[in-house]
């Protein structure tokens, strides 16, 4: 291993069972070696000093170093951390040989998601100092949910992203006790001036939740992004009625005051709890802001804003089933609010495809930007090294019509357009062998009608966008969500915008009046786009350009 500029080596590490373990750091001209015993059960995150342009060797003795990286180098939200690849030798990796290393047929390439291992939702969303921030949910010892830390990224332009160290821990009484679960829980963001504000939730309870479980709010300071102040609690006493379910605040300033949603299961009901302050760090219950009445167990990662001279609420719902048995979404409410609990006009699911859960938006200039994390409930994840469990959506501009949440990609999403593959008009159209599996389509119907198209096949997997009997859905095939309709609220559809990228689909209908996400593994290299149509479509197809290249 080459350190280059780097000033600081971390490692995350998992004993093996029974067994204490080890890492040594050796520096290899000086002969000089360094040996970090893991001091906890489960996960290890160690830091090693090292000098610049200087080699070193690494050995694991009875443990497994699941993600390694190099940090402390000037201008770190630039150049960001050096990740090393723990299958060849901790070799530092430059960005040619980190897309390789990414470059499975599964992996997305202009989708975000971590290095490796598990993530899922996003958290402390924000633009400051010149740049885009995205924190989210990590476990960096496996591709599966465990403890939480939160993970890390920059962007300058919302698409090219810029892996940083990761964050922030788990409390360290967890590490040692396998009967509890924990860590650091989904959050938010707010700048404030030369600093930002951060609000998390601390969990710590028995692997199954119950009232043993304990769940309360905490806020950080960070300056640079990179190094945290100590947390300091800010919610702990829950309204009356609430459960052991009370989590994610989401921070926003309106007018001269700061506000948090939390979410929260109160008297059996899903709530949106909301706290006021005058300062952003003394916070008081104020009241509900929304009671869904539908049986839900809790309200996740909620989310309150106003646009477009709406207010707009957004939350996710846990454990829930709708009739069309898609299983834990996220739910908009629009309305009006005075400063109480919310006058909801309209409600409807962020996202039909059902592969979108726990939003987050943030505001930046004139624009309210979301992104959400791309999960699977229906357990249709493989796991490949180096893989990773979940990415990101496209980060997508909201706007309010005739109170409905109307979703499109950014504007910097089309500059990741590369050559076009096919552009014409009919009614059956078949392009094939798209490289990398990896594109974008433009489909405009001049009549609505019946159409279908083909996204993606794997032997008998299938996956494809049909209008059909005055319903637009994904239809599946051969895969375990097979049986679930992953319905529109479009009955007619008059154009699509398709994003094709490795085991992700993105479809935006109508400009922007419904979204769908959906995921299915697809073992082929090559893409695939087949539309058979009622009417004449006119279809445009781009190639998409790698983000990590």
């Amino acid at each position: 291993m080459y350190t280059g500029n780097y000033e600081c080596l971390e490692l995350f590490v998992k004993p093996e069972a029974g067994k204490k373990g080890s890492v040594s750091l050796k520096k290899v001209k000086e002969n000089k070696t360094e040996i970090k015993e893991l001091q906890h059960i489960y996960g290890n995150w160690i830091k090693f000093p090292t000098d610049k342009d200087t080699e070193y060797e690494i050995t694991a003795q009875d443990c497994t170093i699941t993600f390694a990286y190099l940090s402390e180098c000037e201008n770190i939200l630039k150049n960001g951390i050096c990740v090393l690849n723990t299958t060849d030798n901790f070799k530092a990796m430059n960005k040619e040989e980190f897309f390789k290393f990414i470059g499975t047929p599964y992996r997305e390439q202009y989708h975000f998601s971590p290095v490796v291992n598990w993530n899922n939702d996003p958290n402390g969303l924000c633009w400051f100092k010149g740049y885009y921030h995205l924190f989210y949910q990590l476990n960096p010892f496996g591709q599966e949910w465990n403890n939480m830390y939160w993970g890390h990224a920059a962007s300058k332009d919302l698409m090219h992203w810029t892996h940083l160290p990761v964050a922030l821990e788990p409390q360290e009484e967890i590490l040692d006790n396998l009967a509890i679960k924990g860590g650091a829980f989904s959050g938010s963001a707010l700048p404030m001036g030369d600093k930002v504000y951060f609000y998390l939730t601390r969990h710590i309870g028995p692997q199954d939740d119950g009232w043993d479980t304990v769940q309360y709010q905490t806020m950080t300071k960070s300056s640079d992004m990179i190094h945290f102040e100590p947390e300091k609690e800010i919610i702990r006493e829950k309204p009356e009625g609430t459960n052991y379910d009370f989590r994610d605040p989401k921070a926003i300033k309106i007018g001269e005051k700061y506000y948090i949603v939390l979410g929260a299961c109160v008297d059996e009901k899903g709530t949106f709890l909301l706290y006021e302050s005058e300062d952003a760090e003394n916070w008081k219950y104020r009241c509900p802001l929304i009671t869904e009445e539908t049986k839900i167990r809790t309200i996740e990662c909620p989310d309150f804003f106003p646009l477009d001279d709406k207010y707009v609420a957004m939350g996710a719902w846990m454990s829930h089933y709708d009739e069309y048995g898609r299983f834990q979404q996220c739910r908009y409410y629009v309305g009006d609010w005075n400063g109480d609990a919310m006058d909801v006009h309209t409600q409807q699911w962020v996202d039909f495809g059902s592969n979108c859960y726990a939003a987050q938006s943030f505001q930046h200039e004139d624009r309210r930007i979301l992104i959400g994390w791309i999960s699977d409930f229906y357990g249709e994840h493989i796991a490949t090294e180096p893989g990773a469990y979940g990415s990101m959506t496209l980060p997508r501009e909201l706007h309010v019509k005739n109170e409905h949440v109307y979703t499109k990609p950014v504007e910097e999403v089309y500059t990741l357009l590369g050559d076009t593959v096919y552009e014409g008009t009919g009614r059956e159209i078949k392009v094939g062998s798209i490289a990398d599996n990896r594109y974008y389509a433009s489909v405009s119907f001049e009549e609505t009608g019946d159409f279908n198209i083909l996204l993606g096949q794997d032997g008998d997997k299938s996956i494809s966008l049909t209008a059909e009997g005055g319903k637009v859905f994904f239809k599946m095939a051969g895969v375990k969500s097979d049986k679930v309709q992953f319905v529109s609220s479009v009955e007619k559809c008059r154009n699509a915008e398709i994003f094709v990228d490795g085991r992700t689909i993105e479809v935006y209908l109508n400009d922007g009046e419904d979204v769908g996400t959906r995921l299915f593994y697809n073992s082929n290299r090559q893409g695939i786009f087949c539309l058979n149509s009622e009417k004449d479509a006119q279809v445009k197809i781009c190639e998409m350009k790698s983000i990590w290249k």
